[in-house]
């Protein structure tokens, strides 16, 4: 329903405006879509280090209780998944077996709410 929104008011914006001879100009539409409000969600303070990793150990640590990680190298495949205890905020992965190069970390939190972060291993 998210993604399918602000499509929905880009027609709805057309639509009202396109009822004259001109179509809006891309200026309004970005003040529009300006003036919508943000997520009720608070953003989770995360923090990753080192970064670049050169001794396969990353550390992160949360604001808030950190629900799995998700590695994903630069194709999307997931290459690291792992679950966590309900009052962690703090995990340290052990990623020597990772190629060297640039990944995500994809960090869950309770409620469906994720952060994805970039990292490199050196």
């Amino acid at each position: 329903m998210k993604k399918v929104l602000p499509f929905a008011i880009f027609l709805l914006i057309w639509a009202v405006s396109s009822s004259g001879t001109s179509f809006p100009s891309l200026h309004d539409l970005k003040a529009e879509f300006r003036s919508l409000p943000m997520a009720d969600q608070p953003e989770r303070e995360v923090e990753l280090y080192p970064n670049p990793i050169t001794e396969g150990r990353l550390t992160i640590t949360a604001s808030d209780n950190i629900y799995s990680v998700q590695i994903l190298n630069i194709t999307g495949k997931v290459v690291f998944n792992q679950e966590y205890d309900s009052s962690t905020n703090r995990v340290d992965l052990e990623l020597d077996k990772l190629e060297k190069g640039i990944y995500l970390v994809r960090i869950n939190f309770p409620g469906k709410i994720s952060r994805t972060e970039k990292v490199m291993i050196k």
